[in-house]
């Protein structure tokens, strides 16, 4: 039995999809870069920043570090109306709080973007901790930012459980022993995240709460 949920943000319990778009198409524009789509942005969605920017655009050295502000700025403008808890997920994490589940947060934010984004959208109080990617520190999938999230709780790999919505999440679980649950309303399809082997794959934030309740 797991004793603590980890939770990523963007497409797991956080509608942000459109403001991700949103916000690379922006950078993209002003500064002439080549021309993407917004699938091409939706499916690196859950990379660090500056590696998704970088892929995205074939951008490097200052003109990156400058995409990534641009981008940032961008972002926040765009989330008084294009970022959202998804429906159920509030009541999901109350119903987890009262039940005593120890719940954390691994996203592929920034730490800064991880602790405003969930700020604004009311999800802070919820979590016993929250963690984003630290300056110097590697990226989804990359297991350190779920590393940090379980020393903060206190558990090992077999006392934890990742969910998440794109096979970064799914990896760096894989990566250290952790069990994943796959979230099916996120940006990677159904199809390819059965590929990695998720110990659940659930379709409805009513599905995912009965699972933790009864395996966590």
């Amino acid at each position: 039995m797991s004793t603590a949920i980890i939770f990523d943000l963007d497409g797991t319990l956080a509608d942000s999809t459109d403001c991700v778009v949103y916000a690379a198409q922006h950078v993209g524009h002003i500064h002439g870069l080549r021309t993407v789509t917004d699938d091409q942005i939706r499916h690196r969605i859950g990379e660090p920043l500056g590696p998704m920017l970088a892929a995205l655009f074939g951008a490097d050295g200052d003109l990156l570090q400058q995409l990534v502000k641009d981008y940032s700025t961008a972002y926040v403008q765009g989330t008084s109306t294009l970022e959202r808890p998804f429906d159920g997920a509030l009541a999901l994490l109350e119903t987890l709080r009262t039940e005593g589940r120890k719940i954390a947060i691994a996203t592929g934010k920034s730490q800064n973007g991880a602790e405003h984004a969930t700020a604004r959208m009311g999800l802070a109080p919820y979590f016993d901790s929250i963690h984003g990617i630290l300056p110097g520190t590697p990226g989804k999938p990359h297991p350190a930012v779920l590393q940090r999230a379980m020393q903060a709780l206190g558990v090992d790999a077999a006392n934890a459980v990742m969910v998440g919505d794109t096979t970064y999440d799914l990896d760096l679980s894989a990566a250290i022993g952790v069990d994943s649950v796959a979230v099916s309303w996120g940006v990677h399809d159904v199809e390819t995240l059965r590929g990695r082997s998720p110990r659940a794959l659930v379709h409805s934030m009513e599905e995912l709460l009965e699972w933790l309740l009864v395996h966590t």
